[in-house]
């Protein structure tokens, strides 16, 4: 693990996918502990929990990367520092949707420090 001042950079977990996940999509937990893709699953404030680090099919142990980690591979082109929301259909932007779920801010084109 490394560590720039108090920021671990490599927080992750690892859970059972529901469904299928693609690298770098927002990921949510569902009710049974499983985890899956926002496009699948109804996001709420509660249960974003991180970005996918890899691609998983329906069953596979996936590891997501958590707050305070940086989430590598992001599908889309961002603006560093700019601010990031999880949208309904499984996207992020620059403007809240309903509801309003930070992703976290970019720090590099691909890359995300995910606030969760």
């Amino acid at each position: 693990m490394r560590f720039i001042g108090d920021i671990a950079l490599d927080a992750e977990v690892r859970a059972i996918a529901s469904g299928a996940i693609t690298d770098g999509a927002p990921v949510l937990v569902n009710s049974n502990g499983t985890v899956s893709t926002v496009a699948s699953a109804t996001l709420t404030t509660e249960n974003f929990i991180g970005i996918a680090n890899g691609v998983y099919a329906d069953g596979q142990k996936a590891t997501i990367k958590i707050a305070g980690s940086i989430a590598r591979n992001i599908s889309s082109t961002l603006t560093i520092g700019q601010q990031y929301f999880v949208q309904q259909n499984g996207s992020l932007g620059t403007s809240a949707d309903s509801p309003s779920v930070i992703a976290g801010t970019a720090i590099g084109a691909s890359d995300l420090i995910v606030k969760g």
